[in-house]
């Protein structure tokens, strides 16, 4: 591994950690999203050579602590035509000359690379620039430039996530928004408090403490379940293309993850990478949503690890471990459809049953029946009751249910043997 420190005009220095193939774009697109910047509007250089998008440390010969040099481009990439009007704005990835800020001369005269990342980035909140915006075209045209970003930093951009989320409504309204190009708010290391929310129907309580997922198309990301945590719960209510993932949710007062389809409108969320753990009721409760949840883990929650229901309610769980809840792991209820996949799907240590299906809910595990999906959980591993189905699904797309071997009795067959539990 390479130590490579890219320094800008100013002397400041940004090292990244890199092997000899990896390609020097890479690290380019990373140090231009913490300048909160466009790429395209910075020059790399390498002992005064413009560096290929396609380089590597390997082509370029760099050894390890070797500097990369980083300009703002200033100029535009060829002269407008004669008597044109020039009217781009100076925070356009060419970045000609701006409109004047002040009347007085030493204002105008600080450099535009000056202005954004040594007086915007640290200073200047979005919430704040949304304001300033309307006083001055120097700083609309700046608002425009961050609106082109699509991303919203906590804290650096905004204070809190409830802002962010705010901010995230009024940055969705751009038609540029979509599910290729989602409004992203990166959240940093650290504990992140969410103030409550009551949802306007009164149906969520403030007292739950959830903050309401506003608008489609949008990602939140961290930088990892154990070192960004949210503390509260999300509330999803027909959204759709909405993504969490990389951070650990923490809410002593609900739900960790509340995704719920309302007046015939499905939410389509995917969580990747995300713990959800010691929240008061359930991990994640899922009514009337497609939801897939990806190397997640639902733990240490006073209630179900995830407890799903209703016909329209579909869930995909890969390689996702649910253990050390107060309650049963996995629930599916009134004909919600769960499927699990991925050799590392392990439920355990359940104080209630490993995997229960209830009132047709279905629960098809696309592992073999070998595979040891349900153990060690205080209640039954495997439980059905009230024509709820568990099944492994074999490769050829039949269906092998599991016998008991104290009675001998299929899963379906035992359904009958108990049938008053109240989840």
């Amino acid at each position: 591994m390479l130590n490579v420190r890219i320094k800008d005009s100013h002397g400041d220095q940004t090292c990244f950690q890199l092997d000899s193939t990896t390609k020097l774009s890479e690290i380019f697109n990373s140090y231009a999203q913490k300048l909160v910047a466009d790429v395209t509007s910075l020059a790399f250089t390498f002992d005064g050579v413009p560096i290929d998008d396609a380089a590597t440390p390997f082509s370029l010969e760099l050894e390890d602590q070797d500097q990369i040099d980083c300009r703002l481009i200033v100029e535009p990439s060829s002269p407008p035509a004669k008597r044109q009007k020039i009217t781009a704005a100076p925070f356009a990835a060419s970045l000609p000359c701006r409109t004047l800020l002040s009347s007085f001369r030493w204002v105008n005269n600080v450099p535009e690379l000056i202005w954004v990342y040594k007086i915007f980035n640290p200073f200047l909140d979005l919430k704040a620039l949304s304001t300033l915006r309307r006083c001055n075209t120097f700083f609309e045209e700046y608002w425009q430039h961050v609106l082109k970003l699509n991303i919203i930093r906590v804290p650096e951009g905004c204070p809190t996530m409830n802002h962010a989320m705010d901010l995230a409504f009024i940055f969705s309204l751009r038609k540029e928004c979509t599910k290729e190009n989602p409004v992203k708010i990166v959240v940093g290391e650290g504990e992140h408090v969410m103030v409550a929310e009551g949802s306007p129907d009164g149906f969520m309580r403030t007292f739950d403490n959830f903050m309401h997922v506003s608008c489609d198309n949008i990602t939140v990301v961290g930088k990892g379940k154990g070192k960004t945590t949210i503390l509260g719960g999300f509330y999803v209510d027909g959204k759709q293309n909405v993504n969490i993932e990389q951070l650990g949710v923490t809410n002593p007062d609900g739900h960790g993850l509340f995704c719920q389809g309302r007046d015939y409108s499905e939410n389509n969320v995917d969580v990747m990478e995300c713990s959800f753990k010691k929240c008061k009721y359930n991990g994640m409760y899922v009514e009337s949503a497609t939801v897939t949840a990806t190397q997640c883990e639902f733990m240490e929650n006073g209630s179900f690890g995830v407890m799903v229901q209703c016909a329209k309610t579909k869930i995909r769980l890969n390689d996702c471990t649910i253990h050390h809840n107060g309650n049963t792991g996995l629930v599916a209820y009134n004909r919600a459809v769960v499927d699990l996949h991925g050799t590392k799907t392990d439920i355990h240590s359940n104080e209630g049953n490993g995997i229960w299906a209830e009132d047709r809910g279905q629960v098809n595990i696309h592992l073999p029946s070998q595979h040891n999906t349900s153990h060690d959980n205080v209640g039954e591993d495997r439980r059905q009751t009230e024509g709820g189905s568990i099944a492994n699904i074999n490769a050829d797309g039949t269906f092998t249910h599991v016998v008991f071997e104290d009675d001998g009795l299929t899963d379906t067959d035992a359904e009958t043997t108990d049938d008053d539990g109240d989840y």
